[in-house]
């Protein structure tokens, strides 16, 4: 859970299947989730979320596209 401006790190080594479920209630456009090696969406760097109230759910899926977005 965000709460606060700041930066989430992803695990480093996830393996297919883990899931982070993430929850901004920072009140802040700004967090990050920190990719920390993996891709997020099948792109590298990290993701801003630029929603002040995010809810999701992301899934490691592989090397491939890395985390997925499952729900908002």
């Amino acid at each position: 859970m965000l709460t606060a401006d700041l930066t989430l790190t992803l695990p480093a080594s996830p393996s297919i299947g883990d899931s982070v479920k993430i929850s901004n209630l920072s009140g802040v456009n700004t967090c990050i989730l920190g990719a920390n090696g993996s891709l997020i969406m099948g792109v590298s760097g990290n993701l801003t979320l630029d929603n002040a109230t995010a809810s999701f759910e992301l899934v490691f899926t592989g090397a491939t596209k890395g985390w997925v977005i499952v729900g908002l």
